[in-house]
């Protein structure tokens, strides 16, 4: 089968490629929504969608990164997601004809392109086994988001604890003085992501450091002890 025709740059056909809500898709059908897509450029600090805004479409970051969060009414950032190429955003609201449920930024200048419902609703109806992984990824962003809210329960402490555990398990790197883990964002955007203030996460570090837990030396930790890093972040005590 000849795919349709699409002016669509490399770049935008090859994050449509990546992204995960049609990973079963023909090259075919993402053609197909290439075809349809609307690129747009956008800068650092762009507002892509505000809580509230509704929700007519949705989009794939092509490069660059987008931020999604809720601002609080005393004006700090709880940040959802952290998207980057061939991530999708605003799916689940313009799927369900709602309302965005959070803000949506440019955190640095890139790309996205912007789909509608529509558009996706034609490809599952000519690829209907893109169904099920749609409804996988919907499905894992859901208890995502219960992760966030159990997360938030929590002190501050304990939100770092269970950030810092669960990137250690991905990027720690074993040392004779212990698990070195990199932070991977500066201290300000952490602290947004743990829905608190650089003030109260420096004293956080702090408490896990005079509890021997852990030692910062900039933007690298070094965790001495793994087990009561895990508990801590658990919200479960031995």
């Amino acid at each position: 089968m000849t795919p349709p025709s699409t002016d669509a740059p490399r770049e935008v056909l090859a994050a449509l490629r990546e992204c995960r809500l049609w990973r079963t898709a023909s090259d075919e059908a993402v053609a197909g929504l290439a075809s349809v897509a609307r690129l747009e450029r956008v800068k650092r600090g762009m507002l892509l969608g505000s809580e509230g805004d509704p929700a007519e479409r949705f989009g794939v970051v092509v490069s660059g990164k987008v931020l999604v969060y809720y601002l609080g009414a005393d004006g700090r950032r709880i940040i959802f997601e952290n998207l980057g190429a061939g991530d999708p955003f605003g799916t689940i609201a313009a799927l369900s004809g709602g309302r965005l449920p959070a803000t949506i930024e440019a955190a640095t200048d890139g790309q996205i392109v912007w789909l509608g419902r529509e558009d996706l609703f034609t490809m599952l109806a000519n690829e209907p086994i893109v169904a099920r992984s749609l409804i996988a990824d919907l499905a894992n962003k859901v208890v995502n988001f219960t992760a966030v809210v159990q997360t938030l329960s929590m002190d501050v402490p304990a939100r770092l604890a269970r950030f810092l555990f669960q990137r250690s398990l991905s990027v720690g790197e074993t040392t004779s003085e212990g698990l070195v883990v990199e932070l991977g964002m500066p201290k300000s955007d952490l602290a947004s992501a743990l829905g608190t203030v650089p003030e109260t996460l420096s004293r956080a570090f702090g408490k896990l450091r005079d509890d021997e837990i852990l030692e910062v030396r900039g933007s690298r930790v070094v965790i001495f002890e793994v087990g009561a890093l895990a508990r801590l972040g658990s919200g479960y005590e031995e």
